[in-house]
């Protein structure tokens, strides 16, 4: 069942540039492999006889060669060998060694993708609500009189129950702490913040009269305040990479926390973060099953890509498009609970995002084309 807080197309964004980072340093890992492997057949004019540099020339061309035949199957696991010549077994061996412990280095990270941007969400997401808090407690101190006209936004976050909520919880107060977040160290920019753009300014009339005001504020004060282009967007884009693309995530859990906080079932607002994490964990394994499946079937994925496309120059087709294509496949061949539909509109709809105008098409019509092949053949 989708996961309407952490929803799946998230996971499969994460899962392609994840795998679009670790693609293009397993590319650059190849490429310092060979040419290390060249240097080892350099011929040497002070060292060497005039004679070897036709057969070193010979060789270097070999052991390339080698090595890439030998890294075009699978991830190699096994000592190189290569009887005819024990220098070229050597220089192979040594560099492929490297490659194989350079490449599940990067494995490691790929697998850890989504718990990292979780950990950013999380971050940014504590610090959005601590923020409020913060201003929360300098209304009260700056602006403590009643007198203050209703509409003026500063008097809204002083007397919004669900900020009190939290103001006034030091346990929670204290695991924010905990975690390391903490305005602190920048009360004199949360201060200018307040007076630029709380102090002064008007709540829209439209909030005032909601009957859910006390959410509704405070969905305003992040929405055209925090996360409008600015200082405090900027701030939050420095702790976390990723944050023109996660701010939709957090906007999403602030809100459902907001109106959980209305209910003021604080006992339920701390079960949420429990919860918040079981969901999390889930969709943290899928990441890694349709990852490992695609590292482990890339070779085969990749045959059944060029078999589609064999009418299709090579070196137009993006990147982004192939891994768009092995992930759907992934999904559409080992995670038979998933719909083939919803598979195949996810990608194409990722691929237009993503890949260029075309790519939606070109994905649709590669994977309904495999989708045929492979039905015909069983």
């Amino acid at each position: 069942m989708e996961n309407f807080l952490i929803p799946r197309r998230f996971v499969r964004i994460k899962a392609l540039q994840n795998l679009y980072a670790y693609t293009i340093a397993k590319q650059v890992h190849q490429k310092e492999a060979i040419e290390q492997i060249k240097k080892d057949f350099v011929w040497n004019c002070f060292l060497d006889e005039p004679i070897q540099k036709e057969q070193l020339t010979k060789a270097q061309t070999r052991a390339v060669d080698l090595f890439q035949a030998a890294i075009a199957t699978t991830l190699p696991t096994h000592t190189f060998v290569y009887e005819e010549n024990k220098k070229i077994t050597q220089s192979v061996d040594k560099h492929l060694a490297y490659y194989v412990e350079a490449l599940k280095k990067d494995q490691t990270f790929l697998q850890y993708g989504f718990n990292q941007a979780k950990e950013y969400i999380y971050i940014t997401l504590l610090y959005v609500l601590l923020l409020l808090v913060e201003w929360c407690k300098l209304a009260k101190v700056m602006h403590p009189s009643s007198k203050e006209t209703d509409h003026l936004l500063k008097k809204q976050l002083a007397q919004n129950p669900l900020l009190e909520e939290l103001y006034h919880n030091s346990k929670w107060v204290k695991m924010i702490y905990k975690n390391g977040i903490s305005w602190a160290k920048d009360q004199d920019q949360v201060q200018n913040w307040y007076r630029q753009f709380i102090q002064s300014v008007e709540a829209p009339k439209t909030y005032l009269l909601d009957p859910n005001n006390s959410i509704k504020i405070l969905e305003y004060v992040v929405q055209h305040i925090i996360f409008k282009e600015g200082p405090i967007n900027d701030f939050l884009a420095m702790k976390d990479l990723y944050w023109d693309e996660h701010k939709r995530m957090v906007k999403k859990i602030l809100i459902h926390i907001f109106k959980m906080l209305s209910t003021k079932d604080f006992a339920a607002f701390t079960l949420f973060w429990d919860n918040l994490e079981e969901k999390w964990a889930t969709e943290s394994k899928f990441y890694s099953r349709i990852l490992t499946i695609v590292i482990e079937n890339y070779i085969r994925y990749e045959e059944m890509i060029g078999a589609q496309t064999e009418k299709w120059d090579k070196n137009r087709i993006l990147l982004t498009d192939k891994l768009i294509l092995k992930l759907a496949l992934a999904e559409l061949i080992e995670c038979k609970e998933i719909p083939f539909k919803v598979s195949i509109n996810e990608y194409v709809e990722i691929a237009k995002w993503y890949g260029s105008a075309k790519s939606g098409a070109f994905i649709n019509g590669v994977l309904e084309g495999i989708l045929k092949r492979t039905h015909k053949e069983n």
